[in-house]
């Protein structure tokens, strides 16, 4: 191609229909020759058109030429905003995939004990998604083969370090899934002190079956007769201790029946399980099959803790029974029985058939864990993940190598995966337990449907429609009855975005002046004028100068406070009126990818609002009054009190203010002042009044006898009814109306009794351990909460009453949320 023809086509308007021309014309990095007639008749046969260049662009990740088409094509406005969308998430599709894999990279080096590789920094990743996605991948790919290398060399390396006299030993077998799994790091530790890793990764894989045309049953008839010719495949099998062998002597004479057979077999799996006995030799008869109790399955202390008590109920069926019936009463349990057979799907009897038993009794380490391993798979999901995201943060534990490790395990016992899913799990999800459960739960329905040569479903999930809404529901719930503080959550998200490469994502802090510049510059796009969706020339920052302010957006102070309450997020490391910093995850980039679409409908939302009576700061006051009560006993209440009086406003830094929250903490501070005796009639309907006032959407009822004087100060007694009316208001985030009942009714002549009823969605602790209700800093409303009751219910036993939960929910026809029943003396 000539120099002249070269300028011609440079400038000629339709050489964006053709691909192969447009890409050698303005590709600096990577310049190539091209017979131009051939790239213009190619494109003419295959129909091409400047639309469908671009997409394919997009397709292949050509993410820099896609921008040069989008800015310098002569497409009309309309289309050029289609398209920078379609650009917009398509990087971000592509950080995301890319993050994943550095994710996944960074923890297997991590595993391996190696420093993470350079290079998988996010902001590289974003400029190089910026320019090309193939270059990325190969940027990714050139780390993954190093560090496949190293950990190869790191493998030599240990295995040469055994003592010859422990590789035929247990232990050795436990060293070589370490060291198999890439856990290098935990493996060394092993050979350095003896001390044993407690992850799933220390337990070694059930044996590959390897007799595709070969019976379970032909496999046991080997073991038993030892005069036949065994396959030369089968001879490995054959290296099992005493106690494997019992175990499948004892399961062959299942088909005879009885007590004695039954309990045969049992006793044979305690002790293969177990290098003592532990079975308590008990058997109860369930028609013509037993039932009894096999202890210690869940040895281990991180396996207990999804049953403390260790041990799981085992049905030990005769001839004939292909599978049991569900057993009411129990919890997941497991069956065996000579001719049964696993079922597809889920359920609470999990089978334990005989051919993975004739792959148990190979291994000589990890027993109970390889057992589960074949157990998981067939219980609920819930018997590890929990029923409420409450339940599985108790499973998962405090500290973040714990919670690792424990989400190692229930991938693995659930049959989800290896650590690489956990680590993609935990990428995705963060530390939220309600997202964790969310992507457990919706994995493993993937797993039910997956389809031969389908992308993984994890790396897609953002296009599950149904899933990605039930996500995003999920992040935003604590913020749902504070529309401030969800347009503060997508400004800073928009914020985040914005503040690097195009395909960026949340990373380190956001301030409140980028938040309050984000919602501005968003809200200022979206006004219906006629304006292109960019975005040259508008302010930056409240009364810049060059355009008015944007009408209809909250004020600095409203988006301030409206930022504050992003600590109620389990993603946000910390939040206050300056900045908030996000927890990095999978969730968190694709909801930043969608920021501002959300931004513009939230501000829509605020302005479609009910004006509410009073201006910005009063609506603070009352505020401020209202959450005031809950320091009533502290020394520093009245000082604090009067502040706000002269002020109209308290600033959270004061340390005035600080004191006071310090002196509520103290539960001695206030004991002077508990005792006395107040009418809890007018206390009751002054409070209300108050909680009116700054829960306007909601309404209260209150019924109670013309005196109710109770033996307890008047400051305390604010105290009590302050808590309870705080958490019924907890209680009711999320729902557009709501009401709370309370009641103050005689019991006998001792005693009065005030009913706090809601209409939330009750108590999410599970049915059995409500009394966490009132553990200190226990709360299912996240880090941080939990104090109020504990301290209310302090205060009453103090004055000899006492504060209990009457019902978890569903107490009431209408009232469908916690009731909670505060029992005080009477004076």
């Amino acid at each position: 191609m000539t120099d002249a023809m070269d300028e011609i086509l440079r400038v000629w308007p339709e050489r964006f229909r053709f691909r192969r021309l447009v890409t050698a014309l303005h590709d600096e990095e990577n310049p190539q020759e091209v017979d131009a007639v051939d790239a213009v008749l190619s494109g003419l046969a295959n129909d091409d058109d400047e639309q469908s260049v671009f997409l394919s662009l997009l397709e292949t990740g050509d993410f820099g030429m896609a921008d040069h088409l989008l800015e310098e094509s002569p497409a009309t406005r309309r289309i050029r905003t289609l398209r920078r969308r379609l650009l917009k998430n398509r990087r971000s599709e592509a950080l995301q995939d890319m993050q994943r894999k550095a994710s996944e990279l960074a923890q297997q080096a991590n595993d391996a004990g190696f420093p993470v590789p350079a290079g998988l920094e996010r902001s590289l990743l974003a400029e190089m998604c910026r320019r090309s996605l193939p270059e990325a991948r190969r940027h990714l790919g050139g780390i993954g083969e190093n560090l496949l290398l190293a950990v190869e060399a790191g493998r030599q390396e240990l295995y040469a370090r055994v003592p010859q006299e422990r590789r035929e030993t247990p232990w050795n077998d436990r060293l070589d899934s370490l060291v198999q799994a890439g856990f290098l790091r935990a493996a060394a530790r092993m050979i350095e002190q003896g001390a044993e890793d407690e992850g799933p990764e220390a337990v070694p894989p059930l044996p590959y079956w390897a007799w595709a045309d070969t019976t379970p049953a032909q496999v046991l008839d080997w073991h038993l007769d030892p005069s036949r010719r065994w396959p030369n495949t089968f001879r490995a099998w054959l290296d099992i201790d005493d106690t494997a062998k019992a175990l499948i002597r004892a399961f062959s004479g299942l088909p005879t029946g009885g007590h004695d057979i039954a309990a045969e077999f049992v006793q044979a799996l305690d002790g293969f399980l177990h290098p003592e006995p532990q079975w308590n030799g008990k058997l109860d008869p369930v028609g013509g099959e037993f039932l009894t109790v096999l202890p210690s399955v869940f040895a281990s202390p991180q396996l207990r803790r999804f049953r403390p008590q260790g041990s799981v109920d085992l049905f030990v069926g005769g001839s004939g029974t292909r599978h049991p019936e569900e057993l009411p009463g129990l919890r997941p349990f497991v069956a065996v029985g000579p001719d049964m057979v696993r079922r597809t799907g889920r359920g609470r009897v999990a089978v334990l058939d005989l051919r993975s038993l004739l792959q148990l009794v190979n291994l000589r380490t990890g027993r109970t864990a390889a057992l589960l391993r074949i157990l998981g798979p067939q219980w609920p999901l819930s018997a590890f993940v929990g029923e409420t995201p409450e339940q599985l943060d108790e499973y998962l534990g405090a500290g973040e190598a714990t919670r690792w490790t424990m989400l190692r395990w229930i991938v693995d016992l659930t049959g989800l995966g290896g650590a690489t899913v956990a680590d993609a799990v935990a990428y995705e999800a963060g530390p939220d337990p309600e997202l964790l459960q969310l992507f457990l739960r919706a994995l493993a329905r993937s797993q039910e449907h997956v389809r031969a040569g389908s992308r993984p479903w994890l790396a897609d999930w953002r296009h599950d429609r149904e899933f990605a809404a039930s996500v995003e529901r999920a992040v935003l719930r604590p913020l749902e009855p504070v529309p401030v503080a969800r347009i503060a959550f997508w400004g800073a998200l928009a914020a985040a975005a914005s503040s690097g490469p195009e395909a960026g994502g949340p990373e380190g802090e956001v301030t409140v002046s980028a938040v309050l510049s984000a919602v501005r510059r968003i809200a200022a796009e979206a006004r219906p004028d006629g304006q292109d969706g960019a975005s040259e020339g508008l302010p930056n920052v409240p009364g810049a100068p060059g355009l008015p302010d944007v009408p209809d957006l909250p004020d600095e102070e409203e988006l301030r406070g409206g930022l504050a309450q992003l600590a109620r997020l389990r993603l946000t490391a910390d939040a206050s009126t300056e900045r908030v910093r996000f927890i990095p995850c999978g969730v968190l980039l694709v909801l930043g990818a969608a920021a501002g679409e959300r931004l513009v409908d939230t501000l829509a939302e605020w302005r479609a609002r009910p004006e509410e009576s009073g201006s910005g700061a009063e609506r603070t006051r009352r505020a401020w009054e209202w959450n005031l009560r809950r320091h009533a006993l502290s020394p520093d209440y009245e000082d604090v009190t009067a502040l706000l009086e002269e002020n109209g406003d308290i600033d959270p830094a004061d340390p005035r203010w600080l004191r006071l929250t310090e002196q509520t903490d103290d539960l001695l501070a206030g004991a002077p002042q508990i005792d006395g005796e107040t009418d809890l009639a007018p206390l009751l309907r002054a409070l209300g009044a108050k909680w009116e006032s700054a829960h306007p959407d909601w309404t209260m009822t209150i019924r109670t006898p013309p005196a109710a004087v109770a033996r307890v100060s008047a400051r305390a007694a604010q105290v009590l009814l302050y808590e309870l009316l705080a958490n019924a208001a907890d209680a009711l985030d999320g729902s557009g109306t709501g009401t709370v009942s309370v009641s103050v009714e005689p019991q006998g002549e001792d005693d009065w009794l005030v009913d706090v009823l809601d209409s939330g969605p009750g108590i999410g602790f599970p049915e059995g351990r409500e009394h966490l209700v009132f553990r200190d800093r226990k709360s299912t409303r996240g880090e941080g909460r939990g104090r109020g009751l504990f301290r209310a219910r302090q205060i009453a036993l103090r004055v000899e009453g006492d504060l209990t939960l009457h019902a978890r929910a569903d107490s009431h026809p209408v009232l469908k949320g916690a009731h909670f029943r505060l029992v005080l003396p009477m004076a």
